[in-house]
């Protein structure tokens, strides 16, 4: 009974329809990036067939290896709150879904934009492809009534405000910077792909949630919980991958490239629990 009544109350919150299909869909798209992580890992021919055909540089094999390192406990993590939303649906197990599925689709975004065909791509497409219509189907599956029922405090709104602008702006500046002289030279860098995935659809997608999110808008105070762990994710991933890339890939680097996503990650992470912790239905 008080299992049934649970249900009634979430049905108010979630299109229960939509965000199991959402959850399934998430549940296969983390066992998929287990596999695809765990080869990775294991099988070291994998990133080296590629390798040897010249299609990807040392610096790629390195990064690609700690993401997939790194990646391993995000997609248990992932199956885990998939499971625990099928068994038991909540507003904040679902946006905590959404936001690990982000990272997914950034990270699979980046092997299928950027090529790296080894012999196990089908399976990062669809990833890649099951991340979209996750995220897609997740974000409709809030009703109205979620919308403009949650509340965060003031304080903490502006404070995640200024935190996802300035990693549109700080982030975004860094970028075309980077990428103006590959422009002029006619030769695409190796991580092309970022620069896309940023400056063609995250970063507006940032802006957007933070301009909703300050001025108080519904799905605001939604999407900033998606966009907050999907910062926080994206952030742990890419800073692994460069401390990975320097103690056991041999990569020299700028030591910004070290302290920018680790700065990034400790902020993501506070926000995140205050976050969680702070939301509310009135």
């Amino acid at each position: 009974m008080k299992n049934h009544e649970s249900l009634c109350e979430i049905s108010h919150l979630l299109n229960l329809q939509r965000s199991r299909i959402t959850a399934v869909m998430t549940l296969i798209l983390s066992l998929l990036a287990l596999y695809a992580c765990l080869m990775g890992v294991l099988d070291k021919s994998i990133y080296q067939d590629v390798l040897e055909k010249g299609t990807i540089t040392q610096f790629l094999l390195v990064a690609s290896t700690g993401q997939d390192i790194i990646f391993i406990p995000l997609a248990l993590l992932l199956a885990l709150f998939s499971i625990m939303f099928l068994v038991r649906p909540g507003y904040k197990s679902f946006i905590i879904i959404l936001g690990l599925t982000g990272n997914f689709f950034y990270g699979y975004g980046l092997y299928t934009m950027q090529g790296l065909y080894t012999s196990i791509y089908l399976v990062y497409l669809a990833i890649f492809s099951l991340s979209i219509y996750s995220l897609v189907l997740g974000l409709l599956s809030f009703t109205s009534e979620i919308a403009e029922k949650t509340l965060l405090p003031r304080g903490l709104r502006i404070f995640i405000s200024i935190f996802l602008f300035s990693i549109v702006f700080m982030l975004g500046l860094v970028w075309i910077l980077r990428i103006s002289p590959d422009i002029v030279s006619h030769i695409p860098p190796d991580t092309y792909g970022v620069f896309v995935l940023d400056l063609g659809i995250v970063f507006p997608a940032i802006a957007i949630t933070a301009t909703k999110l300050i001025r108080n808008r519904p799905y605001g105070n939604i999407l900033a919980g998606v966009a907050l762990i999907k910062a926080l994710t994206v952030c742990l991933s890419w800073g692994f991958g460069e401390w990975y890339g320097r103690l056991y890939g041999g990569i020299q680097g700028s030591y910004d490239m070290l302290i920018i996503p680790s700065v990034l990650t400790l902020i993501s992470l506070v926000l995140v629990g205050l976050y969680i912790n702070k939301l509310k239905i009135i």
